[in-house]
């Protein structure tokens, strides 16, 4: 794949993950005034609990599907490709049954044990068909990014969350007001709904699909050994992808319980935790809607490339994916600390929220550049050094969390500590670790000088027109709207002015 058509690719799956979202993000800001920080608290109790699930059929498995697909392609080996993927559903569907029930069976256990409320009891048992459904559908998405047909993907998610939406904010409207445990019962109901629509698109595409290739170069290949390179390539993601979860769900049971301890009430407690992780790290992630179509797009093309040893198609679109990561996350980063409270007076009218984007920010450069890095990694067949490199980060987090957010003094901040360090660990090490692989040569210049000039001038251009249209006495949406468009206006005309965005690749894309 030619870099300009590997930035195309990246861009419509930008786009697809845009609009995903977009829609999301909308759909969160919508239930959490429809429920309430406390029913948010509850819902982001249990979702955890759903990835820690799913995240064994969902995170490694796909991508080895992906990875094995587009290197089977690449050697024109369709009877292979048709193999590896009814061996890695059947694979998916036995295990996905087998955690379904594990969930059922202690669903008790979880909501009052290990969380200490009987209010997610309902909620927790209702993740059982979610599991099942999540892990299909992955696995089939896999498959279509494998064969780089990823719009057929992104229209599945596209229809999962206008489904979940339509359901949701329907059902709740109907029987408004509700209390925030049925708030949040409603929402885990909507995940099921949501991914049934979306699993019926994939399969209906891929029996059209399945009938359109045809399986001329039969090279035979025993179903164990398949299996066994599913596990190679899966297990060491899995294993970084359940450590996340992990920590997510750690984090669930640990910030209110310890908020407690440092003197929070337990309202106080479970509202600052829906703040904190259900509305605005959503905003901090936002540069993953870029770097999720990077990932998607480098793992299967790396693979690709490695199979047909063409090592310098590798080394440039790293590159490019490095490249493209600081050309978005630079901006980003200069928005939150500069006007967190405005992004979050404008999404939630919470300036509670604001002071926490504004800190968060300071860790949107290093999650971008981690994500993008390890998605570059597993691409080259690294995926253990990857995860030893996110467990190493993330136990620095965990420990901050724990230790931290039960001083008084810390509170809260002492998880936003542990969060920009450990970012910025497993940054750091993810970059050592691909140089040790692949030497690769990042333009500071053009990657980090330019973008960042261009964010001054953008945040500069924010101020003048805040400042200008507050005295006009603009509406304050209507004013974040025009302020936030000419900044951004800004930054990409500065660019390039300064050559930080070359015409002539814009001209090979539109081509």
């Amino acid at each position: 794949m030619l870099s300009s058509e590997f930035i195309y690719g990246s861009f419509i799956l930008a786009i697809i993950n845009f609009v995903v979202r977009l829609i999301g993000f909308s759909y969160k800001i919508i239930l959490s005034k429809l429920i309430g920080p406390k029913g948010i608290g509850l819902f982001q109790m249990v979702f955890p609990i759903l990835m820690v699930f799913v995240t064994i059929t969902t995170a490694g498995i796909p991508i080895a599907v992906s990875k094995l697909i587009a290197k089977e392609k690449s050697l024109n080996n369709y009877y292979r490709i048709k193999k590896v993927f009814k061996i890695s559903v059947t694979l998916t569907i036995t295990i996905a049954i087998f955690l379904a029930g594990i969930v059922i069976i202690f669903s008790n256990f979880i909501s009052n044990n290990i969380f200490k409320t009987n209010e997610i009891y309902n909620s927790v048992i209702l993740l059982a068909p979610a599991i099942i459904l999540i892990s299909i559908s992955s696995v089939i998405r896999g498959y279509f990014y494998g064969l780089k047909k990823v719009t057929i993907s992104g229209i599945a998610q596209v229809i999962e969350q206008i489904a979940r939406i339509v359901f949701v904010i329907g059902i709740i409207y109907y029987f408004y007001p509700i209390t925030p445990s049925k708030g949040a019962f409603i929402a885990v109901c909507g995940i099921s709904v949501g991914e049934a629509f979306g699993l019926i698109w994939l399969i209906f595409n891929y029996k059209i699909q399945r009938y359109k290739n045809t399986f001329k170069n039969a090279k035979n290949i025993t179903s164990l050994k398949i299996l066994y390179k599913i596990s190679y390539i899966a297990l060491p993601i899995t294993i970084s992808r359940i450590i996340n979860v992990l920590l997510q769900f750690a984090n669930a049971v640990l910030i209110p319980q310890r908020l407690m301890i440092a003197g929070y009430s337990h309202p106080e407690a479970v509202s600052t935790f829906g703040r904190v992780v259900g509305m605005s790290l959503p905003i901090i992630f936002l540069p993953f809607i870029v770097t999720s179509a990077l990932v998607i797009n480098i793992i299967p093309n790396l693979s690709e490339q490695v199979a047909l040893k063409n090592f310098s198609k590798i080394k440039n679109n790293i590159s490019l994916c490095i490249w493209i990561t600081l050309l978005v996350s630079i901006p980003l980063t200069f928005l939150f600390i500069f006007f967190g409270k405005s992004i979050a007076m404008f999404f939630y009218k919470d300036r509670l929220v604001g002071k926490y984007i504004e800190i968060l920010g300071y860790s949107t450069i290093f999650i971008s550049t981690y994500h993008t890095l390890s998605g570059i990694l597993h691409g080259l067949g690294k995926q253990i050094i990857a995860t030893i490199n996110y467990l190493i980060g993330m136990s620095f987090q965990l420990l901050a969390t724990y230790f931290l957010v039960a001083n008084p003094s810390f509170a809260i901040n002492g998880f936003f500590i542990g969060f920009i360090v450990s970012t910025a660990i497993i940054c750091i090490l993810n970059f050592i670790s691909l140089n040790k692989v692949v030497k690769v040569k990042i333009n500071v210049t053009n990657s980090v000088l330019k973008p960042a000039i261009s964010s001054i001038l953008m945040v500069l251009a924010i101020f003048i027109t805040s400042n200008f249209l507050s005295i006009k006495e603009i509406n304050t949406y209507f004013s974040f709207v025009i302020c936030m468009s000419i900044g951004s206006l800004v930054y990409v005309l500065t660019l390039f002015a300064t050559k930080g965005i070359s015409i002539s690749l814009i001209k090979k894309i539109w081509k």
